[in-house]
């Protein structure tokens, strides 16, 4: 027969230890499963239609003729941008844009992107712009190119 004797200190300290080490075991778990869960989408509606959202670096032409629109070869403008932490009003309603086109800025917060202009050819708005992140479209818009114009979702 085995007996242990703990004092009333001792046990305090020793459940103390067990709390801290189930603690640190389920916030561990906790962010492997988000992680493992949490992979960027391979693809989005838009307009009725499953669009793949992969690129190749800045040739998105074949994400271009899936939403039916032709734009030239070569950005017309490239930058890095950052996608804000907390999103105030302004960059809400964009989000709620990419939304319309199946996209969410949600998961990129705080992260940069690559945002790449390409000119549209025979399109009601003459621009389209994307937000590239490790060769996968997460956001962008189509627009008239004039500050405070019209800015329409993808697709």
């Amino acid at each position: 027969m085995f007996a242990l004797s703990v004092s009333s200190k001792q046990s305090k300290r020793l459940l103390a230890v067990v709390c801290a080490a189930l603690t640190a075991l389920a916030v561990v778990s906790v962010i492997a499963v988000v992680r493992l869960t949490d992979k960027p989408p391979e693809t989005a509606v838009s307009g009725g239609k499953t669009i793949s959202l992969q690129t190749d670096g800045n040739d998105c032409g074949a994400f271009f003729r899936q939403l039916g629109l032709d734009a030239g070869e070569v950005p017309v403008m490239e930058k890095t941008v950052r996608i804000p932490g907390e999103f105030d009003e302004v960059y809400t309603r964009y989000n709620a844009l990419q939304k319309q086109a199946g996209l969410d800025l949600t998961p990129y917060r705080g992260l940069q992107a690559k945002q790449l202009t390409f000119e549209l050819q025979n399109a009601e708005v003459r621009y389209a712009v994307l937000l590239i992140k490790e060769n996968r479209v997460i956001g962008g818009h189509l627009t008239d190119g004039e500050y405070g114009g019209r800015l329409l979702p993808l697709g």
